[in-house]
């Protein structure tokens, strides 16, 4: 199956690899200076809580929680693609829009050497008070209700970072015409190594 790529020719997609696409762009997606911060802050206060045993049963629901949140905003978006079709008209915009994403966030890294503009001070210091206020509380419902709104924050930071990745991404599942499993196979691919930071 050939396509013609504009500025570059006709490229042969069978030749490309759905796991190892997943596994990259995952793994890119996750390293992202916007969020990695709070994982970092997220780390070193949880170093303070004392006991190993919480700091596992914190640092664990954490990392669930922002695993299914991300994989619920990946299915929301390839449900909107299946919903949306136009392909011909929609797949172009997806393509401008991330290599537009790419170029700007390129220009950002270079123009702040690679500090988020995203969150400011402010917003970075009432982070820091939600974390420490977790980890210095007991494990109630309420404390892992909060675990899971910071979870959720986190993931909204780092999707304003990298929409365009798994913007593209999710349209590459559509455009396959894959089965409902396979695509939630790949899904978990991109998820699994998007974590890889974070299990680190």
């Amino acid at each position: 199956y050939w396509v013609n790529v504009p500025l570059y020719g006709e490229v042969e997609v069978l030749q490309y690899s759905l796991p190892v696409m997943s596994l990259l762009l995952g793994f890119v997606d996750g390293f992202n200076p916007c969020a990695m911060w709070v994982l970092v802050m997220f780390l070193t206060i949880l170093l303070q809580a004392g006991s190993r045993r919480r700091m596992f049963q914190i640092a664990g629901l954490f990392i669930v929680a922002e695993s299914i949140m991300y994989y619920l905003i990946m299915t929301v978006w390839i449900t909107a693609w299946d919903f949306i079709g136009l392909d011909k008209i929609v797949t172009p915009i997806i393509g401008i829009v991330a290599i537009g994403a790419g170029i700007f966030f390129l220009y950002e890294y270079k123009k702040f050497k690679g500090t988020c503009k995203i969150i400011t001070i402010d917003k970075k210091k009432k982070i820091q008070s939600r974390i420490e206020r977790l980890v210095n509380s007991p494990l109630t419902i309420v404390g892992i209700i909060g675990i899971l709104g910071l979870a959720f924050s986190v993931n909204l930071i780092e999707f304003a970072c990298s929409v365009g990745i798994p913007q593209a991404f999710t349209k590459v599942l559509d455009l396959n015409s894959l089965t409902g499993l396979a695509r939630q196979g790949y899904i978990g691919i991109y998820i699994l190594f998007y974590m890889i930071d974070d299990f680190i």
